[in-house]
């Protein structure tokens, strides 16, 4: 039995239409908020979508009167931004499979000194883990109609003094930013530091002229 060929383009053009929706996203706006090349994503849905990156604080070498003092510092921007969202996202390494197969390793080994290799190897893939605990990403997002854009902008600015008056430390994602952050979140690529506008355009010889459908 033949398939009918427009039934196959309307399969491709669905998958490429869900793809679309799943990202969401139709452009990078500038912000005219300061001049580090911070900017918002419009989305096909009519919203502005702003990501603004907090740099976390090491809470292991603070005091319990410190920690106490932060916790206060984000129920402050809490109540009085009750609208933004907070995510998470890890740039490091898991290693959870790992340990697993260590331990599996280890149950089944006859030779005590292999056990005993695999619980030292957990061990340093746990020591790992904790050194890179600062590699954790902490985000806050703001979400906008696309058609207030001058009212979105006076409003992230006064987002932005307000978090920066209870002491963490913010910005605003770039371009460049928001890409890292997609790429970390959707393939776990935790390694690339630079992320091409398109995929494979960073495999090409300088001066290679390849047609790119936008």
């Amino acid at each position: 039995m033949k398939r009918d060929p427009k039934n196959k383009n309307k399969s491709q053009s669905k998958a490429a239409l869900a793809t679309q929706q799943l990202l969401n996203i139709k452009q990078f706006v500038p912000l005219r908020i300061s001049d580090d090349g911070s900017c918002a994503i419009e989305g096909d849905d009519g919203q502005l979508y702003v990501y603004l990156l907090l740099r976390p604080d090491n809470i292991s070498v603070l005091g319990r009167t410190e920690i106490l003092a932060k916790i206060r510092n984000l129920q402050v921007v809490l109540e009085n931004v009750p609208e933004l969202q907070f995510l998470c996202i890890s740039s490091t390494q898991s290693y959870e499979n790992n340990k697993r197969y260590y331990r599996a390793l280890a149950e089944k080994a006859q030779n005590p000194i292999i056990a005993r290799l695999c619980v030292q190897e957990i061990e340093y893939l746990d020591e790992i883990n904790i050194r890179m605990n600062t590699s954790r990403e902490f985000i806050i997002l703001l979400t906008y109609p696309v058609s207030h854009l001058e009212d979105a902008q006076h409003s992230i600015a006064q987002t932005m003094q307000l978090i920066r008056e209870q002491r963490f430390h913010v910005r605003i994602a770039d371009k460049e930013a928001l890409k890292r952050l997609f790429a970390v979140y959707y393939v776990g690529d935790i390694y690339s530091e630079i992320i091409p506008n398109w995929d494979g355009l960073q495999y090409l010889e300088e001066g290679q002229n390849v047609p790119i459908e936008k």
